[in-house]
């Protein structure tokens, strides 16, 4: 069983850096996870939005937007299409857990994720990855058609961890 874990465990690594052929972004005490695409290595970025210190904001938890890596690295915000169509994000309480959200990718409304602050007090974006309660850290997106003005999505990789184990999760769809 120990032998089965551990081989689980490397693929699971390969996997990931498989996906790592971008740069990853900064790191931020609010992100939650990011999203990266095949087509070039422009990453989108959910970061947490709190009212204060340990409050997330309670009409907007999530701030979505991009960091651009061309000739100098920067940020910029989601345009009206982006937001409408594929990155954006819907929220609203959760009704059990208080201090949570429950949020939708507009591009992928099929998977809540839960937003919430940790026992640790830093914000987390989790959902059920592969089929286990998990912390999502990454997503990654390969395209087909990728000079398309609408490429099409080929698979969607989910990267996280177990909440209970702390174990790196993995999960490959087709949407």
């Amino acid at each position: 069983m120990k032998k089965i874990k551990i081989f689980i465990i490397l693929i699971v690594s390969s996997l990931q850096l498989l996906a790592q052929k971008f740069p990853a972004p900064p790191a931020s005490p609010n992100r939650l996870f990011y999203i990266q695409r095949s087509n070039n290595a422009h990453t989108v970025v959910y970061d947490a939005n709190f009212m204060n210190a340990k409050t997330l904001h309670a009409e907007k938890p999530v701030n979505v937007y991009w960091i651009r890596y061309d000739e100098t690295t920067h940020t910029q915000k989601l345009n009206a299409v982006e937001k409408a169509l594929a990155y954006g994000v819907e929220t609203e309480r959760n009704a059990k857990e208080k201090d949570s959200f429950d949020m939708r990718i507009v591009a992928l409304k099929k998977r809540t994720l839960k937003v919430k602050i940790n026992d640790s007090g830093k914000p987390i974006a989790t959902m059920q990855i592969n089929g286990i309660e998990g912390q999502l850290c990454k997503v990654f997106v390969q395209l087909e058609n990728e000079d398309a003005i609408k490429p099409t999505v080929k698979y969607i990789e989910l990267f996280g961890k177990n909440l209970s184990t702390g174990e790196a999760i993995y999960e490959k769809f087709v949407p």
